[in-house]
């Protein structure tokens, strides 16, 4: 099944050049060009999210908040903002990195996957309980 990646940024080059790269990749790709859109997308349960800070509306770290509380994937700022401030502001909306534009497109494809790991591997912890010799894993139903 391919992972749903949701792009939101109102500079309509930069949405369509990473739409087409992770296209590419093998992503299931929506975009959002400001706020409420990225909203309404986000309620299909994105696997991880692009958000741009800089928005008309309702920028990029309001939007974060109120998605936050209802989705737990990775959600990845790209801005222009390089203000530690900013950045710090980014993290305490909820985001999980903070990409500063311009950016090389390969590293932004390598920080997608490895937070895609990340977040594969958090979800697939067993639950392990320890007998002397024995350890049953509850989360696969497995004695060893």
């Amino acid at each position: 099944m391919k992972e749903k990646i949701l792009i939101v940024d109102d500079e309509k080059g930069v949405a369509e050049m990473l739409k087409s790269y992770f296209e590419l990749r093998s992503f299931q790709v929506d975009t959002a060009c400001n706020g409420e859109a990225a909203l309404k997308q986000a309620a299909k349960n994105p696997d991880i999210v692009l958000l741009d800070i800089n928005m008309p509306d309702m920028d990029g770290l309001t939007v974060c908040e109120k998605i936050r509380g209802h989705i737990s994937c990775p959600i990845l700022f790209l801005t222009a903002r390089v203000e530690t401030s900013d950045k710090i502001r980014g993290f305490q909306a909820g985001g999980d990195d903070y990409i500063v534009k311009p950016f090389d497109i390969d590293e932004l494809g390598a920080r997608v996957e490895a937070h895609l790991r990340r977040e594969n591997r958090r979800q697939e912890q067993s639950v392990l309980r320890f007998f002397g010799e024995r350890v049953i894993d509850d989360s696969r139903r497995e004695v060893s």
